[in-house]
């Protein structure tokens, strides 16, 4: 059985409460928000929008910054794992349906309760059985809204935030994967743990509730870190039961064909790919096709020839033959019917374009509960 780690902190006080078989600080807190905290915010009134409802107040427990004055391992202020799990299902699947407050506000607010969430969970050090079922949805969470806010200004959502927090949530979880694999003797195949986690509540995709799928979590990690090559090595590191899932060895193909620059292969195997995932691969276009567009200046380098502006847009994911236009003449390069491709006018210095949400991308006509709920 996977052993905890004894909770070090000289402050906790006489309320902290054990469980003698995991050694670490047990919740004791029955609602999503403490009671406390309750009193507190609607003294203040620091009740968020969202958390007003027709029939009251419903108020979710909000993220709080460590400070070294305050004892944060206090067992009545902590939730455990069945409400943290409610918490989830209730934010991700009720809350997010919300229309009443634009879609960054939306995010900001479900952000900042999912960190309260990986905060209680921190500090109760909670197994990893229970951390890869409160974390997937996180992950599903960050790479939906991280698409569907990317046109968004930067004063209204931070993607490089956003980035951070999805990384933080796929590396805990895949680094739970790895510590039940080590302390589940003559288990090798985490989907065959995760089948069996009825007594954990999930739900593989039933009625619109929450699922686990590793393989999907695998291929999002690559996906997320194209521009490194351990997410590779990780992969030729797995269980062969995993690693020989179609989808995974796709999106494995996908990252080596990145590697060796094959950006027009990148693109013509990402079709395969599923809502999710082909999302995560569309916030690399721009990057994809300024590589591509310099590759193509040397590979069809020429005063006289070109290539069909309607070719260059199937090649490189491009939403209209103008899109490509603009793109060619913002690195320097002239387009009219064809494009002229030089390398010698080709601006590699040039700060990448925005990002533009691809007219192919399923997810955008689907809501989050339809992204936390399939598995692939």
């Amino acid at each position: 059985m996977y052993k905890m780690s004894h909770y070090n902190n000289q402050n906790i006080t006489l309320d902290t409460k054990y469980d003698d078989n995991k050694q670490c600080i047990v919740g004791t807190c029955s609602d999503m928000c403490p009671r406390e905290e309750v009193t507190l915010r609607k003294k203040e009134k620091l009740v968020h929008v969202l958390e007003v409802t027709g029939s009251g107040y419903k108020l979710i427990k909000s993220y709080s910054r460590s400070a070294a004055s305050a004892n944060m391992a206090v067992p009545r202020l902590l939730r455990p794992y069945p409400v943290l799990f409610d918490t989830i299902h209730y934010l991700l699947l009720k809350v997010s349906n919300r229309s009443d407050v634009p879609m960054s506000v939306l995010y900001d607010f479900l952000n900042d309760r999912l960190r309260a969430v990986r905060q209680d969970m921190t500090i109760q050090r909670l197994p990893p059985e229970e951390c890869i079922v409160l974390l997937e949805p996180m992950i599903r969470f960050y790479v939906y809204f991280g698409y569907r806010l990317c046109e968004h200004p930067l004063s209204e959502y931070d993607p490089v935030l956003n980035k951070k927090y999805l990384l933080e949530c796929l590396k805990w979880y895949l680094s739970s994967c790895d510590l039940i694999e080590r302390s589940k003797v003559g288990v090798t195949d985490v989907d065959e743990i995760i089948d069996n986690l009825s007594s954990l509540n999930v739900n593989r995709g039933k009625d619109g509730t929450l699922s686990c799928d590793r393989i999907l979590v695998e291929s999002l990690y690559i996906l997320c870190n194209l521009d490194d090559i351990h997410p590779l090595y990780r992969y030729l590191n797995l269980p062969k039961s995993i690693k020989r899932v179609s989808i995974l060895k796709l999106t494995y193909n996908i990252a080596l064909a990145h590697q060796h620059g094959n950006y027009i292969r990148m693109l013509q195997l990402s079709t395969r790919l599923c809502p999710l995932t082909f999302s995560v691969l569309c916030l690399y276009l721009p990057s994809l096709q300024k590589r591509a567009l310099q590759s193509l200046s040397t590979a069809f380098n020429s005063k006289h020839l070109t290539v069909p502006v309607r070719v260059v847009q199937k090649w490189l994911a491009f939403n209209s033959e103008e899109e490509v236009r603009s793109a060619c003449k913002y690195y320097g390069l002239e387009a009219t019917d064809g494009v002229f491709f030089n390398k010698s006018n080709f601006k590699l210095h040039e700060n990448m374009l925005p990002p533009k949400k691809y007219y192919k991308a399923k997810i955008l006509s689907l809501k989050l509960e339809d992204m936390l709920s399939y598995t692939i």
